[in-house]
């Protein structure tokens, strides 16, 4: 650490030099500017506005480290999430046709990715979007409107026997899932970028690690209503499923609905009680789970609906489950010791 005097200058100001080597290292001239943070703890942070300017992260993966093409595709994908900006595939030889159109076909999981150089043995992928378009606040809202359609539509194709809109519902949730990579993108990229944090609306890491871990409650939420709708999809063909059980899944389904609901409210608001009313909700819908599986093991005959069934009341206690991890990440995000 270096200390350094504050100096008092004509006119009520006051200068601070700064470390030649800092400067140097940098490579700052006289007249360039510097962004100036009052940070929460009491401290200042310096930070050049030339830096924000340069090129991003930029990933370059040769094809042939990848005897699989799903690895290719995998690693693509975590490198957009971590906040690469230009991802670069090379081949010694040139790239199958095949392969290519494989890859292309990444851009409709990960939003803004668009091809921006393509040669024989190369094919290149830009993100195009700004980081500073997309609050975290409101790709939380749209992931949880997401999540709480595709409940309420999966127990609707159950409730009206509707198998086309249990396969719109699993198609749906591919959608869902490209806003939770987008949310992860941006937690990952205000991780380590504080004016990207401040511009999608993080105010520290303690923030950022809690969009984080709300942006995974919610891409479960949607995994178990997508769930929901494939289980019904294979009653086809099947016993009709009695109105007793159906009554009963409406029943859990209202409250596990209210719960994610309730759960992602008292996060956006920072509503302690909200989210504490939340967690409390859990053991009414467990009790209604159990209700709903005796149901099941007395009055179902045929065993392939029965275990569809059970699945369908695990998907929704699940669904409870992960509200009420919503409301504790709502409760760390809200509950945290004052510097």
């Amino acid at each position: 650490m270096e200390i350094r005097r504050l100096q008092h200058i004509k006119g009520g100001s006051f200068t601070l030099s700064l470390p030649k080597e800092w400067v140097e290292m940098r490579k700052l001239k006289r007249g360039e500017e510097i962004a100036v943070f009052d940070e929460e703890d009491g401290s200042l942070r310096l930070y050049p506005i030339k830096m924000e300017r340069e090129e991003p992260a930029e990933v370059i993966l040769a094809l042939e480290d990848f005897p699989e093409i799903r690895a290719l595709e995998y690693c693509i994908g975590t490198y957009y999430i971590q906040g690469s900006n230009k991802i670069n595939i090379t081949s010694k030889k040139m790239i199958p046709a095949d392969v290519k159109k494989r890859l292309k076909l990444l851009r409709m999981d990960l939003p803004g990715v668009e091809v921006a150089e393509e040669r024989a043995d190369a094919i290149s992928f830009q993100v195009i979007i700004d980081p500073a378009a997309f609050l975290l606040k409101s790709l939380i809202e749209k992931t949880s409107a997401f999540s709480l359609h595709l409940q309420e539509d999966a127990i609707k194709s159950l409730l009206n026997n509707d198998f086309q809109l249990a396969s719109e519902v699993i198609e749906r949730s591919k959608e869902a899932l490209r806003h939770y990579r987008m949310t992860i993108r941006q937690v990952a990229l205000a991780s380590f970028n504080k004016t990207i944090a401040r511009k999608v609306g993080v105010k520290n890491c303690r923030e950022c690690v809690t969009f984080a871990l709300i942006a995974r409650d919610l891409n479960r939420l949607v995994y178990h209503s997508s769930s929901i709708a494939m289980q019904y999809l294979t009653l086809k063909d099947k016993a009709k499923i009695s109105r007793e059980i159906l009554r009963e899944i409406e029943d859990i389904s209202s409250i596990v609905l209210e719960m994610q609901r309730d759960a992602v409210q008292a996060f956006l608001k920072k509503d302690v009680m909200l989210a504490i009313a939340t967690m409390g909700k859990m053991s009414d819908a467990r009790r209604k789970e159990e209700r709903l599986l005796t149901t099941i093991l007395k009055k179902v005959k045929d065993a392939d609906l029965a275990v569809a069934l059970s699945h369908i009341a695990r998907d929704l206690r699940r669904i409870a489950g992960y509200s009420v991890a919503i409301a504790d990440d709502a409760m760390n995000r809200t509950l945290a010791p004052t510097p």
